[in-house]
């Protein structure tokens, strides 16, 4: 009897879809409307209507005359046309078929064709919408049940600056490896964060070295979990004789707190990326960080051959893969059935399993981790940063 497997023995592939789609009234789809999520940079929310996709829904996004960003269901409540041709003012947005003006709340405020535009009727209707605020140059948005709306968190590696620091914002997903708008699931990237032994071989001696020299040595690493998230903790021989000790962190739900490794700064973590999920198969990231001057979130990108991810050839791409590359040739959703985890994705386990627990508490009707009800418990502390130590 022969020990060769062959691919025709191969059953038919799954994926764990608990973990992995995120439309309303699936388990991941609850959790993550539990939280606040990035839908746009601040300047994206402006005068002229804004289509967005966020956890399977498509949304509009908009700036009154008054400067309130808002968000809507895209169908009016009236006859079902798209506010995507809709009209700006200072009250909210106007559709373009019978000229029903919402607010950012979604309060009807005028009906022009009716005998009493601002009368009564009005207020029998109000367009479906989600709650935004602003912070860090992001528009948040809250997607869940309006009863568990939690405190939109502040973040103190983007509260405390340095001399000369300020936030700035981008949406060009740095982290992804290259590609804005990736076209796989958002837990393929997420785990990516737990994962330091990838560095050294897809970062360093696969494709070139392509962060700074002291990250292309192979690192040990330990993994704990935090209060909500996963901590990867990595250590390398450093100058000097010191240690460089190196900790990235996967925040519920979806947060990327990862020390830029480009960059010979040590201390605490300099900026924060969501991993929101667009749909099941895409997804993008927003990062907000401290920084010296405008511009400096996008400075030290990742370089494949000399190049800037998007200038290289097909060929260039295969012979010099990055993240994107890697992730997305999981597939659109990664076949978890074909796996074989082993000791060094300790981090990619213990990822899931918390976020396993957490779709449990949500279908349980709890609050799950990090969400928060005052502004007090909404200030939120990372571990994430690097060090240098004897």
């Amino acid at each position: 009897m022969s020990d060769i497997r062959s691919a025709y023995d191969l059953k038919p592939p799954t994926y764990n879809a608990k973990l992995t789609e995120v439309g309303r009234g699936t388990p991941m789809g609850e959790l993550l409307r539990r939280y606040w999520h990035p839908v746009g940079m601040s300047a994206d929310a402006g005068s002229t209507p804004r289509a967005v996709k966020i956890l399977g829904e498509e949304l509009i996004l908009f700036r009154d005359g008054k400067g309130r960003p808002g968000l809507v269901y895209p169908r009016c409540c009236h006859r079902g046309t798209t506010l995507y041709y809709g009209k700006i003012e200072e009250e909210g947005i106007r559709c373009c078929y019978h000229g029903w003006l919402f607010d950012v709340e979604g309060h009807c405020v005028e009906m022009p064709a009716e005998p009493e535009p601002r009368g009564a009727q009005c207020r029998r209707v109000r367009q479906p919408w989600y709650p935004v605020e602003e912070r860090y140059g992001l528009l948040f948005a809250y997607l869940g049940p309006p009863a568990k709306r939690p405190v939109l968190p502040r973040y103190e590696c983007l509260e405390v600056m340095g001399p000369g620091e300020f936030v700035e914002a981008d949406d060009s997903s740095i982290g992804s490896g290259g590609i804005q708008i990736a076209p796989c699931n958002w837990l393929q990237h997420f785990e990516n964060v737990v994962d330091p032994y990838h560095v050294p071989i897809l970062h360093g001696s696969f494709s070139g070295p392509q962060f700074v020299q002291i990250m292309n040595a192979f690192p040990k690493v330990t993994f704990e979990y935090g209060p909500m998230g996963v901590k990867a903790i990595s250590v390398r021989p450093g100058p000097d004789s010191k240690s460089f000790r190196r900790v990235t962190e996967a925040i519920v739900p979806t947060l990327r707190v990862v020390p830029n490794p480009q960059v010979a700064q040590f201390g605490m973590v300099e900026s924060i990326g969501w991993t929101v999920p667009i749909d099941d198969t895409h997804y993008r990231i927003y990062v907000a960080g401290r920084v010296k001057e405008k511009g400096a979130l996008t400075k030290f990108k990742s370089r494949y051959n000399g190049k800037a991810w998007a200038d290289l050839t097909p060929e260039e791409h295969q012979r010099f893969p990055g993240d994107t590359e890697a992730q997305v040739g999981q597939g659109a959703i990664t076949f978890h059935s074909e796996e074989h985890l082993m000791s060094t994705d300790r981090g990619i386990a213990m990822l899931r399993l918390m976020l396993q627990n957490q779709v449990d508490i949500v279908a349980r009707g709890g609050d799950p981790v990090g969400v928060a009800f005052t502004e007090k418990d909404a200030y939120v502390k990372f571990d994430a940063g690097q060090f240098l130590e004897y």
